[in-house]
């Protein structure tokens, strides 16, 4: 049970602002760089159509892309106008439509034929200051674009890119002791930058990441002084590190110390953007987020002071920092502590008793309900089922044990076809999409508490999700029959997940080829649970928890 993320307010570029460089001019050879929100930017939306800019840009971007070199000053011309289109404008819209159609034109072909080309080339040599000039350029309009287009990101990861940008920081040309080099310097930049980008909105691209050995690469950059390098490479690590990896780069507090400072510092502005420190307060609470989603983390977090930020971006008028603050309060109400100095803490409980009761936005309502869900403890839970929501009536006897299914919202696809694979070798089946009713958590806790037998589907993204974790240690309480499906190739459970499973054998739905097969064996070890006409399995010796709440609560799959 889940909701789409909120989208991003367009405004990340500010992330990307090189330090030290001048803003205010674009032709000036050491400013190509994304830009400052305070920056005063041509506005070319004020004096054209868009038809008419779209027209130039694709006019320019089709004469780059028959370019076979570009080491001139000749490609200059048309990479500063596309690249002053892709700055940051008050108008969001128009400067969304801008880079959707710059993507639409192909900037991700030329980025990588301009790749090849200057790769062949000693482009930080004096004598090839054009060259370096040009890539500069690239960089700069390509970072700008991944920070809204998902397209491009994706586009990106299919070429290749991540594994060149990534062997690129690996090289001795841009070693750390040669960052003094203010060129070197903005080149680590704006591929940590882009990088950061395509992790963000390209979850699945973590393994990629791995394969090319980033954590290792990035770790580097962890020791250097407060800047936008070390910010970036921790936030992409926060992405694709493993537990036992966070134990070691987050066995101080240090790192996760001078991430909530950020925070800390943009939250000072009314726009909730650090000049100091070049960052949106969304921008770093993703970060956060995603650091939460370690246990170890987590008690870090509350300790260092990150609740009362998250309640006051949970009371912003922004839906993108109220999503984000719902969310991570809700990841960060898992640790035991944490629930305890959660209540403690001044106007937490009621900000999210707040939002429970008046958001009309459903992502966040989940959210917020599903913390409170978390935080509060059995005793405090055990008259709201009655009066919560509740499945619906079916054909079937709608006391009779079902199978359920929790999965992420990301293998949807997959668990539809079990599910029309189940029904039609006679089990009842509970998936969200075709049993709720009433209050999503409570239909929830009622799902598990009615299930036989419940089909856990692992990917990365069911461990991330607050939602999918409820679920699942819902159902590991009341010490209901499991059953391990793997739905993303490769995939490892550790951490709260791995405790879950366990050793349980687990079926292998990810590769397409044994897909059938695996079903094959899944049926088969289904046996007669779940299946109309059987006994009904009572799992839960002495009934079940009576697990619910009186402030609201929330839809807890993320499925």
């Amino acid at each position: 049970m889940t909701s789409h993320p909120v989208p991003r307010n367009g405004s990340g570029e500010a992330g990307n602002v090189p330090e030290g460089d001048n803003l205010a001019e674009v032709d000036d050879e050491d400013d190509d760089g994304p830009q400052s929100p305070n920056v005063k930017r041509p506005s070319y939306g004020d004096k054209f159509a868009f038809s008419q800019i779209g027209g130039l840009l694709e006019v320019k971007i089709q004469r780059l892309l028959k370019r076979q070199s570009f080491i001139s000053a000749e490609p200059s011309f048309d990479l500063i106008f596309i690249q002053q289109q892709t700055c940051y404008s008050p108008d969001i819209v128009f400067n969304r439509r801008i880079i959707d159609h710059i993507v639409k034109c192909g900037i991700a072909h030329l980025f990588l034929r301009m790749w090849q080309s200057l790769s062949s080339v000693e482009y930080l040599l004096p004598d090839n200051i054009q060259a370096l000039r040009n890539l500069r350029l690239v960089l700069s309009i390509v970072w700008n674009c991944t920070d809204k287009s998902p397209q491009l990101c994706e586009s990106l990861v299919r070429g290749a890119a991540v594994h060149s940008m990534l062997s690129e920081l690996a090289g001795a040309q841009l070693s750390l002791s040669n960052l003094g080099d203010k060129n070197r310097a903005y080149l680590v930049k704006a591929y940590l930058g882009i990088l950061h980008n395509i992790v963000h909105l390209c979850p699945d691209s973590r393994g990629i990441f791995r394969s090319a050995q980033a954590v290792g690469i990035l770790q580097q950059y962890l020791d250097q002084p407060p800047s936008l390098v070390r910010t970036k490479a921790f936030l992409i690590l926060s992405y694709i590190i493993s537990e036992e990896e966070n134990d070691l780069i987050n066995a101080t507090d240090e790192n996760v110390a001078y991430i909530i400072d950020i925070l800390r510092d943009a939250l000072k502005n009314e726009n909730h953007f650090s000049e100091l420190y070049a960052f949106w307060a969304s921008e770093i609470v993703c970060g956060l987020n995603r650091l939460a989603a370690n246990d170890s983390n987590k008690l870090k977090l509350v300790r260092l002071g990150a609740v009362p930020l998250y309640v006051t971006l949970l009371r912003s008028t922004d839906l993108e920092e109220q999503s984000l603050a719902a969310d991570g309060l809700w990841i960060l109400s898992f640790h035991r502590e944490n629930k305890l100095l959660m209540k403690h803490e001044p106007g937490c409980l009621e900000a999210l008793q707040f939002a429970a009761a008046n958001s009309t936005h459903e992502g966040i309502t989940r959210a917020v309900r599903g913390a409170l869900w978390v935080i509060q403890s059995v005793s405090e839970q055990h008259n709201l089922l009655a009066a919560g929501g509740s499945l619906p009536a079916a054909a079937e006897d709608p006391n009779a044990a079902h199978v359920m299914i929790s999965y992420h919202w990301g293998v949807q696809k997959s668990m539809i076809l079990v599910k029309q694979r189940l029904r039609a070798e006679g089990y009842k089946v509970w998936m969200d999409i075709d049993n709720m009713s009433g209050s999503t958590l409570e239909a929830m806790a009622l799902a598990i508490e009615r299930a036989a037998v419940v089909l856990v589907c692992m990917s990365q993204g069911y461990k991330s999700s607050p939602g999918c974790r409820t679920e699942a240690e819902y159902t590991y309480r009341l010490r209901k029959d499991v059953i391990p499906l793997v739905l993303q190739r490769g995939f490892a459970p550790d951490g709260w997940l791995g405790v879950i499973v366990g050793s349980k054998l687990n079926f292998d739905l990810s590769v397409p080829d044994t897909f059938d097969q695996e079903l094959d064996r899944l049926v088969a070890e289904i046996g007669p649970r779940g299946k109309l006409g059987s006994m009904r399995d009572e799992a839960v010796v002495g009934g079940p928890l009576q697990f619910s709440l009186h402030q609201g609560a929330s839809s807890t799959s993320e499925g």
